[in-house]
Order: C-alpha cells, then sequence, then structure tokens
C-alpha cells in the first residue's frame, strides 16, 4: 500500500485548521510586536510608465499624527542586486500604474491614509507599451523558465508527425490576467532591534523573504528573523518578496519603531503580482484509431520590462 492509498479519502487532521475556523489564528497583521505600532499607507502612481516631475510631502507632513513621509528624496538608499519592483523609492521613473511614489508613517492607519491624498504628485507621462500579441516583432525567447526549467523542449519531428497524421487539430486560445487574492491581503510587521530586524509577515516562503532583505539592508542572514506561523491564502503570490516588505523593513528603520503595513484590496491589483494573460497554440495529431502521435503546445505569454518571469 502507497502512502497515497493511505491519504486518499482518509479524514488527515489538519494542524493549523481548527483555530484557522474558529478565527483565532492571527494573521501577521494582528501579531503582538510588545510595543506601540505605527501604520504605512502608500501614494501609488497614477500613469503606467514615465518620470515623476513633482513631489511635495510638505502638506501631509504637516498634519498631526504623521512620522514621516518618504519619497525619493528621502528614503534610505538600499544595496544593488534587488530585482523587479523590490529597489522601492530609490527612483523617479515609474514602470507600472500602482507603483510606490511615496509612502506616509502614521500612529494610526487612519491618519496615515488620510495624509495619503495630502502628497501632491505630478508626472510627465510616457505612452505605455501593454498590448499582448502574437505578431509581435519583438517576442523572444526568454534564457530559462521558473525555477530552471529549459524554455523548449523538443522531442522527433513534429511537423512531420502532424503532417502525417490521419486526423490533426489546430486551435489557438487565450487566458486573461489572474490576480491572487487570498483571504488574507498581503501584510508586513516590522521591528529594528539595533542591527537586528524582525518581521511578522504573511508568506509561503521566509527564506526568499530573508535572502531579499539581507540584500537591500546590507545585513547578514542571522541578523534577520521572519516569522510567518499562519498564511491566509496565497495562490503562490506569497511565495515571492514584494514592495510591503522592503518598504515595512524601511519605515520601521527611519522612524525607530514597529510599524506595519497592510495592502488593501484594491492594492493586490497593483503590487504583489499576477498570472500574465496567454496565448497558446495547441496542434494535435493523431491516427485513424484516435492515438496521438503529435502534440505541439506553443505559448506567448507577457513579461515585465524591469524583471523577467516566464
Amino acid at each position: 500500500m502507497t502512502t497515497m492509498d493511505r491519504l486518499v479519502g482518509a479524514g488527515v487532521e489538519r494542524i493549523d485548521g481548527p483555530a484557522k475556523v474558529r478565527g483565532t489564528a492571527p494573521y501577521a497583521y494582528e501579531q503582538d510586536p510588545g510595543e506601540p505600532i505605527a501604520h504605512v499607507a502608500v501614494v501609488q502612481s497614477t500613469v503606467n510608465r514615465g518620470r515623476i516631475t513633482r513631489l511635495d510631502p510638505s502638506r501631509a507632513e504637516a498634519m498631526p499624527g504623521v512620522l514621516a513621509v518618504l519619497t525619493p528624496a528621502n528614503a534610505p538608499k538600499l544595496g544593488e542586486g534587488l530585482a523587479s519592483d523590490l529597489p522601492v523609492l530609490q527612483s523617479l521613473d515609474v514602470h507600472y500604474q500602482g507603483q510606490i511614489v511615496a509612502a506616509v508613517v502614521a500612529e494610526t492607519s487612519e491618519i496615515a491614509k488620510a495624509a495619503v491624498g495630502a502628497v501632491a504628485v505630478g508626472y510627465e507621462a510616457q505612452e505605455p507599451d501593454v498590448a499582448l500579441s502574437a505578431e509581435r516583432p519583438d517576442l523572444y525567447a526568454p534564457p530559462k523558465l521558473m525555477a530552471g526549467f529549459a524554455t523548449d523542449s523538443v522531442i522527433g519531428d513534429v511537423d512531420a508527425a502532424l503532417a502525417s497524421a490521419a486526423v490533426a487539430v489546430d486551435a489557438t486560445y487565450e487566458t486573461p490576467t489572474q490576480h491572487n487574492n487570498p483571504i488574507e491581503m498581503h501584510a508586513s510587521m516590522a521591528r529594528w532591534d539595533g542591527d537586528r530586524l524582525t518581521m511578522w509577515d504573511a508568506n509561503q516562503g521566509p527564506h526568499n523573504i530573508v535572502n531579499d532583505l539581507v540584500t537591500a539592508f546590507g545585513l547578514e542572514r542571522d541578523q534577520v528573523r521572519v516569522i510567518s506561523p499562519y498564511v491566509g491564502g496565497a495562490f503562490g503570490s506569497k511565495a515571492f518578496t514584494h514592495p510591503n516588505q522592503i518598504l515595512a523593513a524601511m519605515a520601521a528603520r527611519v522612524v525607530g519603531r514597529t510599524v506595519v503595513f497592510e495592502l488593501s484590496r484594491q492594492q493586490m491589483f497593483s503590487l504583489v503580482g499576477h498570472r500574465t494573460p496567454t496565448i497558446q497554440r495547441v496542434r494535435l495529431g493523431a491516427d485513424a484509431e484516435g492515438r496521438l502521435t503529435a502534440i505541439s503546445h506553443e505559448v506567448v505569454e507577457h513579461t515585465s520590462r524591469i524583471n523577467e518571469f516566464a
């Protein structure tokens, strides 16, 4: 009897099940760091592509309860080698709509969110390039796919097999963009004790997060602790580092207090990645008895201009 034979249909007890269904499993936002918590809210780009030409935080900074407003002008410099959208507030360039262009740290979440609207931002917008098509002249095969798999696999002569098949099918399918929306939005609570960083975070892979925090803040691995006792859903989006972890750690260092940054439901559509739309051409060949003799599957998908992901 295999392990699968013993498990399929069995009443396997899930260790965190009772706590989750009773609502007693605390999300990252609900952890108790043992001291008052400051809150982060962010100003997000309203253009798809371009450059910030004006950024005035003075009205927000003057609001009671605001501890700091971080912008590319005053944000701490992060280490080199961070991928994609992780160099938060390091440049005036805008790469995507919803990109973080400023961050407010305040005594309460209400004050932080109110102060976001007091930050004045102007842009020089550029034309975005977002149309996916199988006819684009700049399509290319990436060096590798996620997890290091080879981009293409070719076994035999599929074109010859299709040409000689008794029956052949040639169809193209398209899938839409899909966004991750688990019950628990992404949230990060960060605290510095001297040069040591503790982060309570909703994620599926603490080791991945540690690596990026080490790079971002010039630390050693033993100086960073990421705690993720429960994950309130993920769909893969919590397997990687996103701007929330970097910004929470940055804000905590600036104000010298524990801070928390919880994404809103709307921000889940711009700050934590997504599943790319695809164009998939599938060709099948079979003999007269219905046995497959050829399979061809070709995919076109989009990727970010600031970090390749396939």
